[in-house]
């Protein structure tokens, strides 16, 4: 049953509306059409209660001769009439023809000339046999008055009250729906873009700390959330900037004394501790420049180009190659992306030559899926533990294999790599090949101009 139900926010509301709205209508037209309908009765009764007394006054008038062609010229399709010397109605007991509407009517038609012989019933028309054959099997009224001769006048009346549902009914509540799933999209909508401005402003910030505040716009609650969100925003860039100047500072204060402790050891006698001491200095200083260039690095300020991704990765592939490391694209077609061309080809150079240099060869290939570009790298090492997936992409993390001083690599180009590929509203997953190997797989919009563009 929960799968019926709308998931969003903006289809419950809608969904309550209308069924809300509705029942009440329904019940409202089931009320308002009873109360018609017993009105409606209410003055059938009094129409047949007047209709028989006139009959009733007319043939007490007429002689004895013209009174069954009068009751015959009386006689209609709904009203029927007829003149015995018995009551065709019988009486009913327990006095209930006096609590009638149409007994008290007619009584106190008739209290005048103090006849009491009133007889009333009501009954289903079908058991009226003084009614015409077309007659429903409806409750119909019936009702005998003796005369001063002692003859009856006898008459009777189907009821005929129309049910409130009818083809007006019905329409008027399709009308009312469709008025109602109108009004509620376009209210829901209006109400709702705030929770939407807080979803896009929450993804914003998760790729861009330095992104634009919310307006403080809107009802007092949205404003006051708004306000909230902003206040969060100014103490995380507060906290990263904080934090990134210390990192740089460490960084820049740490490569004075290096400099120092490394002339001082190309003073000492050649020897295998002076070569392996230049060597860890030179390495702590590569770890500092690398340190320092992270934390100064601003990913986020270049303009965002239209550029071809599949030529992008082929020049990347051929850079490679002339590196001396084997890097291959499978070339397919032509891919249009909106992207930050220098930052983008920063992280897909990061990717493919780690590929290529740890995993032996990269073949990379590049397609697209929908409104989604999906670049595919892979090796053909060893892989990588299924408990190293996510440390990869932590800053400075080596995995053993790869703790080599003559590859240069400091820990941090995944770590740059994933920054830059999310900074354009995209991501980056590793899963190990059946076969052996690696495989990355990058996805990114097509048209990143809105993930960069909110961020900006």
């Amino acid at each position: 049953m929960m799968r019926l139900f709308p998931d969003s926010i903006a289809g419950r509301s809608m969904l309550a509306l209308l069924v809300g709205l509705t029942a009440s209508h329904l019940l409202s037209t089931a009320v308002s059409s009873t109360d018609r309908q017993n009105a409606i009765l209410e003055v059938n009764e009094r129409l047949f209660a007047d209709r028989l007394t006139s009959a009733v006054r007319l043939v007490e008038l007429a002689s004895e001769e013209r009174r069954p062609a009068l009751v015959k010229a009386l006689d209609g399709q709904f009203f029927s009439i007829t003149y015995t010397r018995d009551a065709t109605v019988p009486s009913l007991s327990g006095g209930a023809e006096e609590a009638h509407a149409v007994a008290m009517f007619l009584a106190s038609r008739f209290s005048e000339t103090g006849r009491q012989h009133v007889i009333v019933r009501v009954a289903d028309a079908s058991s009226m046999s003084d009614l015409p054959s077309f007659a429903l099997s409806r409750p119909a009224i019936q009702a005998s008055v003796q005369l001063d001769d002692g003859s009856w006048v006898n008459g009777g009346m189907e009821q005929i009250a129309k049910t409130g549902w009818s083809l007006h009914n019905v329409l008027s509540a399709l009308i009312m729906i469709t008025g109602i799933a109108v009004f509620a999209a376009l209210a829901i909508r209006w109400i709702g873009r705030p929770l939407t401005t807080f979803a896009k402003a929450a993804g914003r910030l998760g790729r861009d700390v330095n992104a634009p505040p919310l307006p403080l716009v809107g009802p007092m609650e949205v404003r006051t959330s708004a306000a909230a969100f902003n206040e969060m925003q100014t103490r995380i860039r507060r906290f990263v900037e904080e934090r990134t100047q210390m990192l740089a500072a460490i960084s820049h204060d740490l490569r004075s004394p290096i400099t120092r402790l490394r002339l001082r050891t190309e003073m000492l006698p050649e020897g295998e501790v002076r070569t392996r001491t230049l060597a860890d200095l030179d390495e702590m200083l590569a770890m500092v420049v690398s340190t320092l260039a992270f934390a100064k690095g601003d990913l986020h300020s270049e303009p965002v180009q239209t550029i071809d991704l599949a030529a992008t990765i082929e020049s990347i592939c051929d850079n490679a190659t002339d590196m001396g490391l084997a890097a291959e694209y499978i070339w397919t077609r032509r891919l249009v992306c909106h992207c930050r061309p220098l930052a983008l080809k920063r992280a897909l150079v990061n990717l493919i030559e780690n590929a290529a240099r740890y995993g032996s060869k990269a073949v990379v290939s590049a397609s697209q899926s929908g409104s989604d570009l999906c670049v595919v790298i892979e090796d053909e090492g060893p892989g990588i533990p299924e408990d190293s997936m996510e440390k990869v992409f932590t800053p400075f993390y080596r995995i053993e294999q790869s703790r080599s001083r003559t590859t240069g690599g400091m820990g941090l180009g995944m770590t740059v790599s994933r920054d830059i590929i999310r900074s354009h509203g995209g991501d980056i997953t590793l899963h190990n090949k059946p076969e052996g190997g690696l495989r990355i797989v990058v996805t990114l919009p097509q048209d990143t101009k809105q993930h960069i563009g909110d961020a900006e």
